[in-house]
């Protein structure tokens, strides 16, 4: 995985591929699809008061990809 653009702000855009995508939602993660179809590429956009657990646990689940 790749972050595409450099993070400025609440959302991250990475190239995940189609497989670590299929595999962070059958976890249960909610993202966007980003780009051309089929690209790979994702966003994830948080919350300013989103919980840091749950951004770690995003983290430790694209960790263990």
């Amino acid at each position: 995985m790749r972050l595409l653009y450099p993070v400025e702000a609440n959302e991250v855009f990475v190239r995940l591929g189609s497989q670590a995508a299929a595999a962070l939602r059958a976890q249960g993660f909610e993202f966007y699809d980003w780009g051309a179809t089929d690209s790979g590429h994702a966003r994830f956009v948080v919350s300013w008061d989103q919980p840091d657990c749950e951004v770690e646990a995003l983290a430790q689940a694209i960790i263990a990809l």
